[in-house]
């Protein structure tokens, strides 16, 4: 792959890569020299590995070559993982806050009790 230093255009791609699909500047480098190039030799980089289990790049048909996954699937894939991670993340909290509201119900009732017993008998 090419080790030219990127433009500002391709700068700013490499930086919405980041911000938006989740990857590290290197993988966004990576990602966009192999869009650039087409493919890359299996193993000729270590990042590769990366993209490929981020759904951005796979194996070709023949084993010989590491594609890059149209952007549209690529970033979708990023997306619907982020999506489902994040859903399952508030899920898992909204749980742990109802398992907190039961827990603290019992203290709010007793201090309540306690303050309607001594206002009872005065």
């Amino acid at each position: 792959m090419r080790k030219l230093p990127p433009s500002e255009q391709e700068m700013r791609l490499i930086e919405m890569l980041v911000s938006e699909a989740g990857l590290t500047p290197e993988e966004g480098t990576l990602y966009l020299r192999l869009l650039q190039e087409g493919s890359a030799r299996p193993g000729s980089h270590p990042g590769l590995a990366a993209l490929q289990r981020r759904g951005m790049a796979i194996l070709s048909g023949d084993d010989t070559r590491i594609i890059p996954v149209h952007p549209r699937l690529g970033i979708a894939n990023y997306y619907r993982t982020w999506r489902e991670k994040t859903v399952r993340e508030i899920n898992e909290r909204r749980i742990r806050t109802d398992k907190l509201i039961l827990e603290l119900i019992p203290v709010y009732e007793a201090t309540i009790e306690k303050r309607m017993s001594k206002e009872a008998g005065r």
